[in-house]
């Protein structure tokens, strides 16, 4: 996997996501080099990163574009790191969002 990187002038989906202030229980979104990281309460829950896999399909070149999303999980013996694939970022948003509601995974 690739991970696109975002500069201040970045022309991504994340570039116009809106970034807010954090209330008590609510999931923030905030910005970083190779995409978003969520957090609730000042503490990072998940991290969607934007990639790319170039390659060959029938011999013609062929470009993937999807949201990785790595996140932590609650289990019987600890907490663990998930990931998830989706094709946009709209899906891994509220993947995170879902995920997350009322305490969530981690």
């Amino acid at each position: 996997m690739t991970a696109i990187t975002m500069g201040n002038t970045a022309r991504t989906p994340l570039a116009t996501l809106p970034t807010r202030k954090a209330a008590s229980a609510q999931i923030v979104f905030n910005k970083s080099r190779t995409g978003l990281i969520a957090y609730r309460k000042g503490t990072p829950l998940a991290w969607l990163v934007l990639g790319y896999h170039q390659g060959q399909l029938n011999n013609q070149k062929k470009l993937v574009k999807f949201v990785d999303v790595a996140y932590h999980r609650q289990n019987d013996h600890g907490i663990s790191m998930e990931t998830a694939f989706f094709d946009t970022l709209p899906e891994a948003v509220a993947f995170i969002r879902t995920t997350f509601s009322n305490g969530g995974a981690a």
